[in-house]
């Protein structure tokens, strides 16, 4: 069952093409992976394909619903991790995940319970307590997510959330990619980490300046013949592309 699908989608930046006539397919319970060096477009993609961004032309289907007509349907079943914490770092890890949920209309018992839940998913519960400002780079980024998974979302999108963080908690956060997809999520995640996307993806689609020049499992894109992957591949991962 098609989840997402956009539509030649086009963003300018002045004279930079941040997103060049971009078509892709997302399915129930996939794990889609945006795979591209920094600059490639990723962010904006998806800040288009969640509505904070609008584009100059092109069209986003979330369940074959125009974004555009529908716009709450996609905020509503959403859950965006950004590449950037968006955490109160006065605040608990609990206090985070509780303001969070109120914003979704959680309370009561149904928002104890969903706390409960994702601090038991992100692994954060014996610290849950502790402001957040006093949690290392990992255990913020685990919060990000479970701030992102308390209103138990459909579609998950995450936004490089390993960027920055210890080996730990970056195994963590991709196990745990995993987990959400056998449990029915469909997530598309962003990274410039080949390794990550090809643990954890059953599509990557590779983007450059924008366009997406190559797509499919990672067998699929060795065998792809256009003439910007294999510099970009080694850019992103220190190796020739048929090593």
């Amino acid at each position: 069952m098609e989840i997402l699908r956009t539509e030649n989608l086009y963003k300018k930046f002045n004279d930079v093409k941040a997103v060049n006539d971009i078509s892709f397919n997302v399915s129930k319970g996939e794990i889609v992976g945006l795979l591209g060096p920094n600059g490639a477009g990723k962010s904006t993609l998806i800040s288009i394909i969640s509505t904070l961004l609008k584009e100059d032309s092109g069209q986003v289907y979330y369940k074959n619903i125009n974004n555009h007509d529908k716009e709450c349907l996609i905020k509503k079943e959403l859950g965006l991790v950004p590449q950037d914490i968006a955490l109160y770092t006065e605040l608990s890890g609990y206090e985070n995940l509780k303001f969070w949920g109120s914003l979704y209309g959680l309370k009561g018992a149904r928002l104890k319970e969903r706390i409960k839940i994702v601090s038991e998913i992100i692994g954060i519960t014996d610290r849950l307590k502790d402001k957040v400002e006093n949690y290392s780079g990992g255990m913020k980024r685990r919060i990000n997510i479970g701030a992102a998974l308390i209103h138990d979302p459909s579609f998950i999108i995450l936004d490089e959330p390993t960027v920055g963080i210890d080996p730990q908690s970056r195994n963590h956060i991709l196990d745990t990619v995993v987990n959400l997809s056998k449990e029915g999520k469909t997530i598309i995640y962003t990274s410039h980490y080949m390794e990550e996307v090809e643990y954890i993806c059953t599509q990557i689609y590779i983007l450059d300046e924008g366009k997406i020049i190559a797509k499919g499992t990672k067998e699929e894109l060795i065998d792809e013949k256009h003439p910007n992957l294999e510099s970009v591949f080694l850019n992103l991962t220190g190796k020739e592309l048929r090593d």
